[in-house]
Order: C-alpha cells, then structure tokens, then sequence
C-alpha cells in the first residue's frame, strides 16, 4: 500500500505505582515513529519481551497493512487467544494507525470516518476514592471533591474484597457507600458501579436490586468474564443496565455477548483487545443490537490520547473513563504536550497522529524496576487507598 517500512521498535516501561505503564515506538524507514501503549493489569516485562518475540511478524512490513498484520499476528500465534499476545498485537495496530496519520498528515480520527462527536469528549472519574478509609462517609467527601474538579461522572467499587459472596454486615456496609455518594453529589451525577468480576450471579442479582434506589448509571463487571452464562443471566434479571467487557478478547468474545447477553454496555480496552483495527469491529457488533462502548481506561495518558480518536469516530460512544486527574502527579509530564481534561471532558489532541510525543526523560527517570512498585491487587485489605505494600 506504500513505501514505506517498520525497521523496528521500542518499548519503555514505567513505574506508575499502582500499575506499571508498557510504552511503545515503532520506527520506520520513513524516519516517521508510531506511539502506543501496552499496559496490561501484570508482567510489563513478559510483555515487553513478547514484543521482542513477535517482532518477526512486523518488522520489514508495510505500516499502512494493518488488516493483514493483525491478523498474521493473532492467527499465526497458536494459542491467539491470550491477553499477552493480543496485547501485542494491539501495541503494533495502534502505533501502525499513528504512522499512518502522520505520513497522511491527518489525525487519526480522519481516516477512521472523522469525528462523530466532535473533538471535545465526555468522560468520568475514576482512582479518585483514595484514603477514604473504606467508610460511606470517607467515600462521600471524596466525591465531594470529584464534583469540585469539574466531573459529572464517577466509577468507584464499594465492595472491598469481596470475592463470590458477602454477609450481611458487609454487604449492608457496601450499600451505606453508594448512598453516601448519591447523596453527596445530587441525583444529576453518573455513579458507575464498579464490581471487578467479584460476585456469582446470585449475589450479583441480589446486590442490584439493593442498589436500585441509588439510581446508578450502570453495574459494572458483575461476574468473572470467563462465564457469558453469569452475565446473561445478571444481565437479564439486575434492575441496574449491566457494563462489561475489559477482560474480553478480540471480536469473538464480544460476540459472544451480543449474541447470548443482555449486557447493555460495552467496554473493550483496546490496548488488549485488539487495537483499533479490532476495536471498529467491536464497535460494530455492538452498534448493530444498539449496544454503546464505553472503553475501558486504567491506563496512561498515552492510552487516554489513543480513546479520543477512536471514541468520536464511533457512533455508539456513551462516555470515556480516565485516571487522569486522581493519578501519580507526575503523570502529565509523560507526554511533551500533555493530555487536557478540563469539566469532565478531555480534548483530543491536535495534529496528525494521536497528536503526541513520548517526553524520554521523564520516562527514563520514572523506569520500572521490580523493587520500584508492583500492580495493585484487588483482594487485598486496603487496595482501595492504593496502598504500596511488597509482594
């Protein structure tokens, strides 16, 4: 499709503290570079060594192939199915989609169908509820704070460690939380439920219909992904629409939900899904049963530039999810123009591309090494406040 080459690629891992960050570069014979992510919730390092592994399936091709790499690179893998190398594959589209901007001097937005919504997009909060100390009247004043920093929208999960089940006592205290924040913020503010996969479909069930009177916008991963028969079966009985998707790979899974679900939400996380070349199709399947994408973004601000052009050339965008404000200080540092979020809405960034550039310095000075920082984990007591203990 052009003359152009990839003549290789780079990878930088960064110590966020709380989920290590996977940067990546793609360079050609073009002196043009391509900017993307690969975080995943673990192993920057398997990640970054599986780049490395798989580079035989890009380096010397074509960037503008993006149809044909992507598929090589999932097909050609046996085992495809696995978020390590779908992660890859993902970095690989989505830096493929950068070099193709800039060579075009367009922003990415363009040559995927141009801005649907415009370049200035919705999104909500999350990290925000941080030494709360885990009680309704903690999570409340941190909501506060939210609606002060100019959002509308905010996700946060209530429910501690739970993992399948909870008593009673718990239970009620999850409940107290939401309240606390529906009161604090008033009935015009989108409170996202967020569950992390951690109950049965019974509870599941149970708890959303506790949850009902707080009128959230949505419940969010209620079940484990690796069981569709969960969630259509939460999805069908829970008074609450049910959002789901960032552990879902590729197309496949996806269709899997259309198809035997009644999830009302989708959320794919490109940066293991698939890419954008993978993310246009996920978004279809779900835009043909009038299912919205809301993507899923614990990532960088790198992953943040990369949703805005993907976002506004779907029809089916409801809302972007972002860290941004509530995440380490040093995080707009990492891009040499940094990502703008101002009242709740992100700017996409201007320029062919994503429209941004890697600062190295700051990269370099925030390098991931394993005595640094690790990633947090979910069903440890006090995860919420992001609290910084070694394996």
């Amino acid at each position: 499709m052009s003359d152009v080459s990839i003549t290789g690629v780079e990878t930088y891992l960064v110590a966020n503290p709380w989920k290590p960050w996977v940067f990546v570069e793609v360079e050609t014979d073009a002196g043009v570079t391509g900017v993307a992510e690969a975080t995943t919730h673990d192993k920057p390092r398997t990640v970054a060594a599986a780049i490395d592994e798989m580079s035989t399936f890009f380096l010397g091709r074509d960037p503008f192939d993006t149809e044909s790499l992507w598929l090589e690179m999932y097909r050609d893998e046996w085992f495809s199915k696995n978020v390590i190398n779908t992660t890859v594959a993902s970095a690989i589209d989505i830096a493929c989609w950068d070099i193709k901007g800039k060579i075009l001097d367009k922003p990415v937005y363009d040559l995927l169908g141009g801005p649907v919504h415009g370049t200035e997009l919705r999104t909500y909060a999350n990290g925000w509820y941080q030494c709360t100390g885990g009680t309704p009247e903690g999570f409340a004043e941190a909501a506060e704070r939210v609606i002060d920093d100019g959002y509308d929208a905010m996700k946060f999960d209530p429910f501690g460690t739970a993992w399948q089940s909870m008593s009673r006592k718990k239970q009620n205290k999850a409940v107290d939380i939401v309240g606390a924040v529906r009161e604090a913020v008033g009935p015009d503010v989108d409170l996202f439920i967020e569950c992390h996969g951690r109950f049965s479909a019974g509870q599941a069930v149970e708890i959303s219909h506790e949850l009902a009177e707080f009128e959230p916008t949505w419940f969010e991963e209620p079940c484990p992904p690796d069981s569709i028969n969960s969630l259509a079966r939460v999805s069908r009985k829970s008074p609450i629409p049910v959002a789901t998707g960032e552990r879902h790979i590729t197309k496949h899974d996806f269709y899997e939900l259309v198809t035997r679900t009644d999830v009302d939400v989708f959320q794919p996380d490109l940066m293991n899904t698939g890419g954008i070349t993978e993310g246009k199709k996920i978004a279809g399947l779900a835009e043909a049963d009038h299912v919205d994408i809301a993507p899923h973004n614990p990532q960088g601000p790198v992953a943040g530039a990369i949703y805005g052009h993907f976002c506004t050339s779907i029809p089916n965008f409801r809302i972007q999810e972002m860290f941004q404000t509530y995440d380490v200080d040093w995080v707009d540092n990492i891009l040499k123009h940094p990502l703008v979020v101002e009242d709740g809405c992100m700017q996409i960034p201007d320029g062919p591309g994503y429209g941004i550039e890697l600062d190295h310095d700051v990269i370099a000075e925030h390098e991931y090494t394993e005595n640094k920082v690790h990633t947090i984990d979910l069903w440890e007591s006090g995860w919420e406040d992001r609290a910084q203990q070694k394996r």
